[in-house]
Protein backbone atom coordinates (compact mmCIF):
# COMPACT_ATOMS: atom_id res chain seq x y z
CA UNK A 1 0.00 0.00 0.00
CA UNK A 2 1.42 3.68 -1.12
CA UNK A 3 2.25 5.90 1.89
CA UNK A 4 -0.11 8.85 2.40
CA UNK A 5 0.69 12.20 0.30
CA UNK A 6 1.31 14.24 3.06
CA UNK A 7 3.10 14.42 6.91
CA UNK A 8 3.26 17.68 8.94
CA UNK A 9 6.28 18.78 7.64
CA UNK A 10 4.45 18.44 4.08
CA UNK A 11 1.51 20.18 5.43
CA UNK A 12 3.81 23.30 6.72
CA UNK A 13 5.44 23.66 3.87
CA UNK A 14 1.97 23.65 1.51
CA UNK A 15 0.53 26.10 3.90
CA UNK A 16 3.17 28.78 3.25
CA UNK A 17 2.24 28.75 -0.76
CA UNK A 18 -0.94 28.50 -0.07
CA UNK A 19 -1.38 30.92 2.61
CA UNK A 20 -3.21 33.87 0.60
CA UNK A 21 -5.80 30.75 -0.88
CA UNK A 22 -6.28 29.87 3.12
CA UNK A 23 -7.04 33.47 3.86
CA UNK A 24 -9.95 33.27 1.05
CA UNK A 25 -11.82 30.37 1.95
CA UNK A 26 -12.08 32.09 5.60
CA UNK A 27 -14.20 34.57 4.17
CA UNK A 28 -17.49 32.84 4.07
CA UNK A 29 -17.23 32.65 7.64
CA UNK A 30 -16.45 36.30 8.50
CA UNK A 31 -20.13 37.10 8.75
CA UNK A 32 -20.79 34.25 11.93
CA UNK A 33 -20.72 35.71 15.26
CA UNK A 34 -22.08 32.85 17.30
CA UNK A 35 -22.03 28.86 17.49
CA UNK A 36 -19.44 26.24 16.59
CA UNK A 37 -17.26 25.92 12.71
CA UNK A 38 -15.82 22.82 12.42
CA UNK A 39 -12.35 22.52 10.03
CA UNK A 40 -12.94 18.62 8.66
CA UNK A 41 -9.63 17.26 8.31
CA UNK A 42 -7.67 19.87 9.93
CA UNK A 43 -4.29 18.69 9.77
CA UNK A 44 -2.01 20.46 12.25
CA UNK A 45 -4.70 22.84 12.72
CA UNK A 46 -3.17 25.78 11.08
CA UNK A 47 -6.69 27.17 9.21
CA UNK A 48 -8.55 26.11 12.60
CA UNK A 49 -6.24 28.26 14.44
CA UNK A 50 -6.50 31.24 12.00
CA UNK A 51 -9.89 31.30 11.92
CA UNK A 52 -10.40 31.51 15.33
CA UNK A 53 -8.16 34.13 15.79
CA UNK A 54 -10.36 35.88 13.05
CA UNK A 55 -13.48 35.14 14.42
CA UNK A 56 -15.59 36.52 16.92
CA UNK A 57 -14.77 34.86 20.39
CA UNK A 58 -17.88 33.80 20.85
CA UNK A 59 -17.60 31.76 18.02
CA UNK A 60 -15.98 28.43 18.95
CA UNK A 61 -13.91 26.85 16.06
CA UNK A 62 -12.96 22.79 16.05
CA UNK A 63 -10.62 21.24 14.30
CA UNK A 64 -11.30 17.20 13.02
CA UNK A 65 -8.51 14.77 11.96
CA UNK A 66 -8.39 11.05 12.58
CA UNK A 67 -4.16 11.17 12.89
CA UNK A 68 -3.30 11.56 16.43
CA UNK A 69 0.09 13.08 15.20
CA UNK A 70 -2.11 16.17 13.72
CA UNK A 71 -4.05 16.19 16.46
CA UNK A 72 -1.21 16.74 19.20
CA UNK A 73 0.87 19.09 16.97
CA UNK A 74 -2.18 21.32 16.38
CA UNK A 75 -3.40 21.58 20.44
CA UNK A 76 0.52 22.53 21.06
CA UNK A 77 0.53 25.23 18.32
CA UNK A 78 -3.06 26.18 20.08
CA UNK A 79 -2.74 27.03 23.70
CA UNK A 80 -2.63 30.56 23.91
CA UNK A 81 -6.09 30.77 21.36
CA UNK A 82 -9.08 30.36 23.44
CA UNK A 83 -11.77 29.66 21.28
CA UNK A 84 -10.21 26.70 19.85
CA UNK A 85 -10.42 23.18 19.72
CA UNK A 86 -9.25 19.79 18.53
CA UNK A 87 -10.86 16.73 18.22
CA UNK A 88 -9.54 12.89 17.30
CA UNK A 89 -12.26 11.28 15.35
CA UNK A 90 -12.89 10.04 11.41
CA UNK A 91 -15.14 12.40 9.38
CA UNK A 92 -17.67 10.13 9.41
CA UNK A 93 -19.86 10.00 11.59
CA UNK A 94 -19.65 13.29 13.15
CA UNK A 95 -20.57 13.59 16.96
CA UNK A 96 -22.48 16.38 16.22
CA UNK A 97 -26.71 16.88 16.65
CA UNK A 98 -28.71 17.73 12.97
CA UNK A 99 -28.18 21.57 12.15
CA UNK A 100 -25.37 21.91 15.12
CA UNK A 101 -22.78 23.71 13.21
CA UNK A 102 -22.68 27.44 12.01
CA UNK A 103 -20.57 26.49 9.32
CA UNK A 104 -17.88 23.40 7.67
CA UNK A 105 -14.32 24.18 6.29
CA UNK A 106 -12.85 21.02 4.03
CA UNK A 107 -9.51 21.53 2.63
CA UNK A 108 -7.72 18.86 0.95
CA UNK A 109 -9.96 16.15 2.59
CA UNK A 110 -12.90 15.03 -0.15
CA UNK A 111 -9.32 13.38 -2.24
CA UNK A 112 -8.55 11.32 0.78
CA UNK A 113 -11.93 9.75 0.73
CA UNK A 114 -13.69 6.73 -0.52
CA UNK A 115 -17.37 7.43 0.84
CA UNK A 116 -16.89 10.65 -0.11
CA UNK A 117 -20.91 11.48 -1.16
CA UNK A 118 -21.86 9.94 2.24
CA UNK A 119 -19.57 12.09 4.11
CA UNK A 120 -21.29 15.32 2.21
CA UNK A 121 -24.51 13.83 3.35
CA UNK A 122 -23.19 13.82 6.76
CA UNK A 123 -21.99 17.18 6.42
CA UNK A 124 -25.17 18.80 5.32
CA UNK A 125 -26.98 16.92 8.17
CA UNK A 126 -25.08 18.58 10.81
CA UNK A 127 -24.85 22.08 9.70
CA UNK A 128 -27.71 24.57 10.28
CA UNK A 129 -30.18 26.05 7.49
CA UNK A 130 -27.91 28.91 5.42
CA UNK A 131 -24.53 28.00 7.01
CA UNK A 132 -21.52 28.07 4.29
CA UNK A 133 -19.70 25.05 3.70
CA UNK A 134 -16.35 25.45 1.87
CA UNK A 135 -14.31 22.90 -0.04
CA UNK A 136 -10.58 23.47 -0.79
CA UNK A 137 -9.00 20.41 -3.14
CA UNK A 138 -5.59 20.07 -5.44
CA UNK A 139 -6.65 19.19 -8.98
CA UNK A 140 -4.14 16.21 -9.28
CA UNK A 141 -5.19 16.16 -13.39
CA UNK A 142 -4.02 19.51 -13.88
CA UNK A 143 -0.30 18.71 -12.55
CA UNK A 144 1.55 19.65 -15.86
CA UNK A 145 5.62 19.64 -16.03
CA UNK A 146 7.31 21.60 -19.33
CA UNK A 147 10.14 20.08 -18.69
CA UNK A 148 10.80 15.80 -19.22
CA UNK A 149 8.98 13.79 -21.46
CA UNK A 150 5.29 14.59 -21.85
CA UNK A 151 4.55 10.67 -21.75
CA UNK A 152 6.14 10.25 -18.31
CA UNK A 153 4.36 13.13 -17.15
CA UNK A 154 0.99 11.76 -18.11
CA UNK A 155 1.93 8.71 -16.38
CA UNK A 156 2.63 10.65 -13.25
CA UNK A 157 -0.65 12.22 -13.54
CA UNK A 158 -2.52 8.77 -13.96
CA UNK A 159 -0.90 7.17 -10.84
CA UNK A 160 -2.06 9.95 -8.65
CA UNK A 161 -5.34 10.63 -9.26
CA UNK A 162 -5.48 6.37 -10.08
CA UNK A 163 -3.86 4.94 -7.96
CA UNK A 164 -1.89 7.04 -4.97
CA UNK A 165 -4.46 8.90 -3.80
CA UNK A 166 -7.86 7.65 -2.94
CA UNK A 167 -10.07 9.88 -4.42
CA UNK A 168 -7.72 12.19 -7.04
CA UNK A 169 -10.56 13.52 -9.16
CA UNK A 170 -12.17 15.00 -6.36
CA UNK A 171 -11.54 18.36 -7.85
CA UNK A 172 -12.81 18.18 -11.12
CA UNK A 173 -16.48 16.18 -8.85
CA UNK A 174 -16.66 19.04 -6.54
CA UNK A 175 -19.42 20.99 -7.67
CA UNK A 176 -21.26 17.56 -9.13
CA UNK A 177 -21.03 16.76 -5.55
CA UNK A 178 -22.64 19.86 -4.05
CA UNK A 179 -25.53 19.51 -6.21
CA UNK A 180 -26.58 15.94 -5.68
CA UNK A 181 -25.97 16.63 -1.79
CA UNK A 182 -28.65 19.43 -2.24
CA UNK A 183 -26.98 22.45 -1.77
CA UNK A 184 -27.55 25.48 -3.20
CA UNK A 185 -25.73 28.85 -4.32
CA UNK A 186 -22.35 26.91 -5.23
CA UNK A 187 -19.42 28.87 -5.94
CA UNK A 188 -16.59 27.79 -7.88
CA UNK A 189 -12.93 29.32 -8.48
CA UNK A 190 -9.99 28.14 -9.65
CA UNK A 191 -6.22 29.31 -8.76
CA UNK A 192 -3.49 27.88 -10.74
CA UNK A 193 -0.11 28.01 -8.78
CA UNK A 194 3.27 28.01 -10.68
CA UNK A 195 6.17 26.29 -9.07
CA UNK A 196 9.37 27.76 -10.86
CA UNK A 197 12.28 25.57 -9.24
CA UNK A 198 13.16 21.77 -8.84
CA UNK A 199 13.08 22.10 -4.43
CA UNK A 200 9.88 23.74 -4.87
CA UNK A 201 8.35 20.67 -6.82
CA UNK A 202 9.91 18.76 -4.13
CA UNK A 203 8.30 20.48 -1.37
CA UNK A 204 4.95 21.35 -2.58
CA UNK A 205 4.52 17.84 -4.67
CA UNK A 206 6.91 15.71 -3.66
CA UNK A 207 7.81 14.96 -7.28
CA UNK A 208 11.13 13.06 -6.25
CA UNK A 209 9.61 11.05 -3.68
CA UNK A 210 6.91 10.17 -5.98
CA UNK A 211 8.58 9.29 -9.06
CA UNK A 212 11.18 7.25 -6.96
CA UNK A 213 7.70 5.35 -5.74
CA UNK A 214 6.52 4.84 -9.35
CA UNK A 215 10.04 3.45 -10.65
CA UNK A 216 9.90 0.83 -7.62
CA UNK A 217 6.38 -0.30 -8.51
CA UNK A 218 7.37 -0.56 -12.12
CA UNK A 219 4.85 2.10 -13.00
CA UNK A 220 7.65 3.35 -15.19
CA UNK A 221 10.86 1.91 -15.92
CA UNK A 222 13.94 2.81 -14.43
CA UNK A 223 15.01 4.70 -17.79
CA UNK A 224 12.10 6.68 -17.53
CA UNK A 225 12.82 7.72 -14.55
CA UNK A 226 16.17 8.47 -14.83
CA UNK A 227 15.70 10.73 -17.98
CA UNK A 228 12.39 12.36 -16.47
CA UNK A 229 14.33 13.29 -13.17
CA UNK A 230 17.41 14.22 -15.11
CA UNK A 231 15.50 16.65 -17.18
CA UNK A 232 13.92 18.50 -14.18
CA UNK A 233 16.84 19.32 -12.61
CA UNK A 234 18.77 20.25 -15.96
CA UNK A 235 16.17 22.82 -16.41
CA UNK A 236 16.40 24.04 -12.86
CA UNK A 237 19.72 24.44 -13.65
CA UNK A 238 19.32 25.95 -16.80
CA UNK A 239 16.91 28.53 -14.65
CA UNK A 240 14.21 27.75 -17.14
CA UNK A 241 11.86 25.13 -14.91
CA UNK A 242 8.17 24.85 -15.12
CA UNK A 243 5.80 23.18 -12.94
CA UNK A 244 1.93 23.97 -12.63
CA UNK A 245 -1.06 23.08 -10.83
CA UNK A 246 -4.91 23.87 -9.45
CA UNK A 247 -6.07 24.81 -6.39
CA UNK A 248 -10.06 24.63 -6.63
CA UNK A 249 -12.49 26.51 -4.48
CA UNK A 250 -15.80 25.40 -3.96
CA UNK A 251 -18.56 27.51 -1.69
CA UNK A 252 -21.74 26.98 -1.15
CA UNK A 253 -24.52 27.29 1.80
CA UNK A 254 -26.71 24.52 2.77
Amino acid sequence: MSQKHYDISYLEDTAKLLGNLKKHSYQPFQQITNGTIADLGCGTGIDAINMAKMMDPQVQVIGVDHDPQMIEKAKSSSADVENVDFVLSEVYPLSYENVALSGIRAERLLQHLKNTETVIAEIKRVLAVDAPFVIVETDWQSLSFYNGDPVTEKKITQYLTEEKINNGLAAKKLTSYLEQGGFRDIRLEIFPFVLRTYKEACDYIWIDRMVNEMAEKNYISGSEHEVFMEALKNADAQQHFGCAINIVVASCIK
